[in-house]
């Protein structure tokens, strides 16, 4: 696995890429990749954005006492991806509510062509309790390069992340 990341988009978020080829345990017998896979894909993102933030999940649990649990998965596919293809997944943050991080992605075949693409929510719980609580500070500061501004995000305003608006 490859990982980095990128100068700022036109909506001015950071954006961050890992790479990964698609192995045989991730297609089906037609050579065409599973959607588990894809999962497996954007959990990797994730993680590394999370890392590259100064936040490894390693730790982040035990400094700022919450869970990050996934809520929300959407995938939209758009072109099949094969086996042994390297593919880009890009994440950067699309929006952080109160208690709730709104992850994008796009999933890139090489040459550029989309495969999938879609997000991610989790939201931030009490360790103790399992109840929501506010995304602490210092995550948020950390996350802000990936944060587009609001004035500038292509999302804004458009309603999308269905039910992640209040939290």
């Amino acid at each position: 696995m490859q990982d980095k990341s990128t100068d700022r988009s036109p909506g001015n978020a950071r954006r961050h890429h890992v790479q990964e080829y698609v192995r045989w345990s991730d297609v089906d017998v037609s050579g065409i990749i599973r959607w588990g896979t894809y999962v497996r894909f954007v959990e990797m993102a994730e993680t590394e954005l999370f890392r590259a933030a100064g936040f490894p999940y390693a730790t982040l649990w035990d400094r700022l006492d919450i869970w990050l649990p996934r809520v929300q998965f959407h995938l939209d596919y758009r072109n099949p991806a094969r086996l042994d293809e390297l593919l880009d997944i890009e994440i950067w943050v699309g929006r952080i509510g109160r208690s709730s991080i709104r992850l994008e992605f796009l999933v890139k075949k090489p040459g550029g062509d989309l495969a999938a693409e879609g997000y991610l929510v989790i939201v931030s719980i009490d360790r103790k309790n399992a109840k929501p609580v506010d995304v602490p500070k210092p995550l948020r500061d950390a996350l802000a390069p990936y944060t587009p501004s609001p004035r500038l995000s292509p999302l804004a305003g458009e309603g999308r992340g269905e039910g992640d608006e209040n939290r």
